[in-house]
């Protein structure tokens, strides 16, 4: 009886994931085609095209009943998580390194938080999308995308005071608010990522 290879397999399940498939739908797809060469002596690339394209091609076929979630809820869910993970540290390490007269944010602070945070969920995002092209032109367009978006989100944090003169105070945070304060938005977003874990757990359904 012959055997799935382990690496189309692997490939298979890296490309599934990149495509946001529940775990449960990864362990059926996994199960259909090791089933499928197991009884067919078949070669996996000629059955169902490279992983990269199968899993492509399940995931234009899935809707949200059958393991993919809506694109809405997905922004959501990531926009969220970033925002509490980002924040959430900002706020907890600040609250550490304060002295005693607290933490003070000022214009500029804001703005280049907000603007920082866009940008590395932006160069997230057309990762996603590189890993998931189909096209090595297209892959490599949106990787580079990616990789500038990083480096503006980097740059933000260094220049944002050269853009935004007033120092003003917008709000001032004693230590020990802002670690308690850091310290919940860190806890809130485990529990997404928990809940993002669990989801993508492959559960074989043999």
């Amino acid at each position: 009886m012959m055997t799935l290879d382990k690496k189309y397999r692997d490939e298979l399940m890296l490309a599934l994931r990149l495509h946001d498939i529940s775990g449960r739908r990864v362990g059926e797809v996994l199960a259909e085609v090791e089933t499928h060469v197991a009884e067919t002596g078949e070669d996996p690339v000629e059955a169902f095209g490279s992983p990269r394209e199968y899993a492509a091609q399940v995931a234009a076929q899935l809707d949200r009943s059958t393991g993919k979630p809506s694109p809405v809820d997905n922004a959501l869910g990531a926009l969220g998580t970033g925002a509490f993970v980002f924040f959430g540290i900002t706020f907890l390490l600040d609250g550490l390194w304060a002295g005693p007269n607290g933490v003070t944010y000022t214009l500029a602070d804001s703005i280049g938080a907000l603007l920082t945070l866009a940008l590395i969920l932006v160069a997230v995002f057309l990762s996603f999308r590189a890993g998931t092209a189909l096209a090595a032109s297209r892959r490599r367009s949106l990787g580079t995308a990616a990789v500038v978006t990083f480096a503006a989100a980097i740059a933000c944090t260094v220049v944002k005071d050269w853009f935004v003169a007033d120092a003003a105070p917008l709000f001032e945070l004693s230590a020990w608010v802002s670690v308690g304060l850091g310290a919940v938005l860190i806890a809130v977003s485990l529990v997404f990522l928990v809940r993002a874990i669990r989801r993508g757990w492959v559960v074989d359904p043999r």
